[in-house]
């Protein structure tokens, strides 16, 4: 289903797109980002940054289209260009949405993977105080599956509750080690989260799994090749099941809590990843923020922490103390504890454009190294 669905419903929205009739019934908005940033050492280096200012990272033009198909039915695509990826087009969403009644809803397509408070306005970034998602949590390397969702939304009390059940396959190529890319596929992907209102507190809950999570190792780095050759040849093959990615369980639970009055906010996420069975281990990540708004202006600081950790190392036990060390270090790779912490400022410049400033200072615990990246954007919707 997974990729000819996402085919047929991006192809009906063009064909919708060039229908007399239809082009009345489209609706079209669409959201921007033009960033630029530099690290203030000659060698520091983060997210994407270096010492040279660089808009490429974090530049970003979307279009969405939504085209009301009956009452009850619509489709909805949008088209993204990323400047870290050349601003090459691509399709981000693409869906049919069905209404099944005033408070629910079914989404069939590729949908964005509702991991985080803000997983739905990813991209958006008019639509939070931040220049990016704090990377200390927002860091799982893909944000959409192919599949379906249940939307639910209730009203208990003085409560809304509002529940989303997800259900479907991701498959795409991520960052891995040293900064390669590497097929990546999981399967049988089920989760939810539910969301609970209350005036101006929000929290939040969500839980996703899959069991069949598959990350192909093999052929991207001439380092990892050479041990996995060498472990073959060693014999030590169940080290290589517990490195490999392959048909392994995988877990995503996050707690996020927002309090904001518009005046003033504060809020909170705590994110757990694990892997289980392969060299990626166990991600603990978390965010605090809190800000003031003052008339067409914000001021706000966040502290985020990452704090990963190896899970059961004895398994990659081999008895050759210099094969151990090479193991060691191939389990550790993609180990961080860094702490993040960040001040911005957002300044309103139009009715739905903000221009934002940011400082952010990083410091690896692991490395004793640290990276400040000072950077300046223009954020929009339209």
């Amino acid at each position: 289903m997974k990729y000819s669905l996402l085919a047929s419903i991006s192809a009906s929205a063009l064909v919708m797109s060039s229908s007399a009739l239809a082009q009345d019934q489209i609706e079209w908005s669409g959201f921007g980002s033009i960033a630029a940033g530099m690290t203030t050492g000659s060698d520091d280096q983060l997210f994407g940054y270096d010492n040279d200012l660089d808009f490429n990272p974090g530049s970003l033009f979307a279009l969405q289209a939504k085209a009301n198909l009956s009452d009850k039915l619509s489709v909805t695509t949008q088209i993204m260009s990323r400047g870290s990826e050349d601003f090459d087009l691509g399709v981000e969403w693409a869906y049919l949405q069905y209404q099944l009644t005033d408070s629910a809803s079914v989404n069939v397509g590729k949908l964005r993977l509702p991991f985080y408070m803000y997983s739905d306005y990813l991209d958006v970034g008019y639509s939070y105080h931040w220049l990016r998602t704090p990377q200390s949590v927002y860091r799982v390397p893909f944000d959409n599956y192919t599949g379906v969702s249940f939307q639910h939304n209730a009203f208990v009390g003085d409560f809304t509750f509002n529940t989303q059940i997800v259900a479907g396959n991701m498959q795409d190529d991520i960052s891995v080690i040293g900064g390669e890319t590497a097929e990546a596929e999981l399967n049988n992907l089920i989760g939810f989260n539910t969301s609970a209102i209350y005036s101006n507190l929000t929290m939040r809950v969500a839980y996703y799994q899959t069991n069949d999570a598959n990350i192909q190792l093999r052929g991207i780095d001439g380092d990892v090749d050479a041990l996995l050759t060498l472990l073959e040849q060693v014999g030590a093959d169940q080290i290589i099941t517990e490195l490999d990615a392959s048909e392994d369980k995988g877990t995503f639970a996050g707690v996020g809590v927002m309090y904001d009055n518009f005046d003033w906010f504060v809020g909170a996420e705590y994110t757990e990843l694990e892997l289980e069975n392969s060299y990626v281990p166990k991600q603990r990540s978390a965010y605090i923020t809190a800000g003031k708004r003052f008339d067409s202006w914000a001021l706000h600081a966040t502290y985020g922490k990452t704090d990963d950790k190896v899970m059961n190392p004895e398994r990659f036990a081999v008895p050759d103390p210099q094969l151990q060390a090479v193991v060691n270090q191939a389990a550790n790779i993609v180990v961080t504890e860094t702490a993040y912490s960040s001040i911005g400022v957002n300044v309103n410049i139009a009715p739905s454009a903000v221009l934002k400033f940011d400082v952010t200072h990083a410091d690896n615990k692991l490395t004793d190294e640290s990276d400040v990246l000072a950077s300046a954007a223009v954020q929009f919707v339209f």
